[in-house]
């Protein structure tokens, strides 16, 4: 599919192109989302195509990357910080 003047940055599940689609329209991108919506059990899994202005592309492409690698940067922070002691009367 193409859409003159618009390019294709992301082809996946329609749950994660939309959560891509809120980032990168976060940071001020047109964004459209294209695909079937077909939700079952609270979560929509069918395919999906993000959808951006050719001149925005590279931009979106790299905020892209940085969104799907922030994930597994910020686990491996928290696995090294110290966590607090659970309040009293609580179970850990």
């Amino acid at each position: 599919m193409s859409v003159k003047g618009w390019v294709v940055v992301f082809t996946g599940e329609r749950i994660q192109a939309d959560l891509l689609a809120a980032v990168l329209e976060a940071d001020g991108l047109r964004v459209e989302v294209f695909g079937d919506n077909a939700y079952g059990v609270g979560i929509d899994l069918t395919a999906a195509r993000l959808l951006v202005p050719e001149d925005q592309a590279e931009a979106a492409r790299r905020m892209i990357k940085e969104a799907e690698s922030e994930p597994a940067e910020a686990d491996e922070a928290s696995e090294d910080e110290p966590h607090p002691p659970p309040a009293a009367g609580t179970s850990p």
